[in-house]
């Protein structure tokens, strides 16, 4: 079932102190109409009913999608993020989350709301977040290639309000545009990697740009040169 509180909330213009509600749990099948609104984001956004500033509020939950056995945990510390994983991974710690692991449920644990709300745009569109991650990994060393003065770029996949998969590219501070996923690239990478990959539980539930470099360091095979992919392949 899903689980909130109220906090105060001190608003930045006027510092008027007003109520706030928090989820700490959310489960879709109990309150279905809060998955759009942690989609829209909704739920992270304060309105100051005094001066009517909005302000978004920043906190972590769990996200429970029962329906598509999908389970989200937003960590908002490395300290959460280690508890977390730990509860999902340590045999002596793990026990309440077996039976999740028997119907092959989907879990994942991020450390921003953005990487949530990535994970809903990828599963929403039936795609395998591993191969996200790959696609993800190819598409920055291509845009590094063609841009070697990049910051540290950072690529989010979302969806569109026409249900069109895009990645945005985040250079520095700044957005440097959205690039189509093409899903004949995606099935390239299903089709080399596939075979390599489990099903979609995965024992380790953080997967980013780490566990896509992680993975492709096994031998299990061989990775295509890094000039093989150009930015115009990935488009």
């Amino acid at each position: 079932m899903s689980s909130k509180k109220e906090v105060k909330i001190t608003c930045p213009r006027c510092d008027a102190t007003s109520p706030f509600t928090i989820w700490l749990s959310i489960n879709t099948a109990d309150d279905p109409e809060l998955k759009e609104s942690v989609r829209n984001q909704s739920l992270f956004r304060f309105t100051c009913p005094y001066c009517g500033v909005e302000t978004m509020i920043d906190y972590g939950l769990l996200y429970h999608q029962p329906e598509d056995k999908l389970m989200v945990h937003y960590a908002v510390t490395p300290e959460n993020e280690q508890e977390v994983v730990s509860m999902l991974t340590d045999p002596e710690k793990n026990a309440p989350f077996r039976s999740l692991f028997d119907a092959h449920y989907v879990i994942r644990v991020v450390r921003s709301r953005n990487q949530m709300l990535e994970k809903l745009a990828i599963f929403d569109a039936n795609f395998d977040d591993r191969l996200i991650e790959l696609y993800k990994r190819d598409l920055e060393q291509a845009y590094k290639a063609e841009h070697p003065n990049a910051v540290a770029p950072q690529i989010l996949l979302f969806n569109t309000p026409e249900n069109e998969q895009m990645f945005q590219i985040i250079d520095g501070n700044e957005t440097k545009g959205v690039v189509p996923l093409n899903t004949s690239y995606y099935y390239l990478l299903l089709q080399r990697h596939g075979k390599e990959m489990r099903e979609l539980f995965e024992e380790n539930p953080v997967v980013n740009q780490d566990w896509a470099s992680d993975f492709l360091l096994t031998d299990a095979f061989v990775v295509p040169p890094k000039n093989s992919t150009t930015f115009e392949q990935i488009n």
